[in-house]
């Protein structure tokens, strides 16, 4: 994917951010943030039965990488087990976002919605 479609796609994210609000009630809730450059997300998640992710939204605020990548999470995690959304790392976010490297700077940004997501699985007893 060319770096400007890349972009393209990020930037759509962010400014039409899919699953943005708050479910309710939820059985994952959390409020996470990257002090470094001051983002901030509220997720929520609920799960099925089964305890597979069902529905999963978010809010809050934050850079172009940090939102975007919030959103196309969002959309990658409804089906997933909890241990199959503790298996994930950087390397599947970005894959998410069009296979872009990262830089170290954007790291934190971009992984601040799955670490939320997990930290909320194992505060609701989810994940060891």
């Amino acid at each position: 994917m060319s770096h400007d479609l890349y972009r393209e796609q990020l930037l759509d994210h962010y400014h039409n951010p899919a699953n943005y609000g708050v479910l309710e009630p939820a059985d994952v809730d959390i409020e996470m943030d990257n002090p470094t450059c001051g983002d901030r997300i509220h997720l929520t998640a609920r799960l099925d039965s089964e305890g597979h992710i069902a529905a999963v939204m978010f809010e809050g605020q934050g850079c172009v990488v940090s939102m975007a990548a919030a959103s196309m999470l969002t959309e990658a995690l409804v089906g997933k087990a909890p241990e199959e959304v503790n298996r994930m790392g950087l390397e599947d976010v970005e894959e998410m976002m069009g296979g872009v490297k990262l830089s170290m700077g954007r790291v934190k940004c971009a992984m601040l919605s799955l670490n939320a997501t997990k930290q909320g699985l194992r505060d609701a007893g989810k994940l060891a």
